[in-house]
């Protein structure tokens, strides 16, 4: 099943400007984490002593989830989005 994860141009540039991506999780959790198992870069903006780092906000279907709902499960055609509170202005 296909999850698009979109995320911020900080994530986006590590990765040769790409801004979204296709990807397989149960979960929005291990969609999350497959995205930076395929994007080994991303690692430390996304986690922080294995939990979801702080200073990030995860967007299900436009639906914000607290860091304890990670384990929300998906569907083909979700869609994940990740901001990050250090951009903008």
């Amino acid at each position: 099943m296909s999850i698009t994860v979109s995320f911020p141009a900080l994530f986006s540039e590590r990765i040769g400007g790409v801004e979204s991506v296709d990807l397989e999780g149960d979960t929005v959790e291990a969609t999350l984490r497959a995205l930076t198992e395929r994007y080994a870069e991303l690692g430390s903006l996304v986690w922080k002593s294995l939990n979801l780092n702080p200073v990030l906000a995860v967007f299900l279907n436009g639906r914000q989830l607290k860091s304890d709902e990670l384990d929300v499960k998906v569907r083909a055609g979700d869609e994940i989005t990740i901001l990050s509170a250090l951009e903008g202005g």
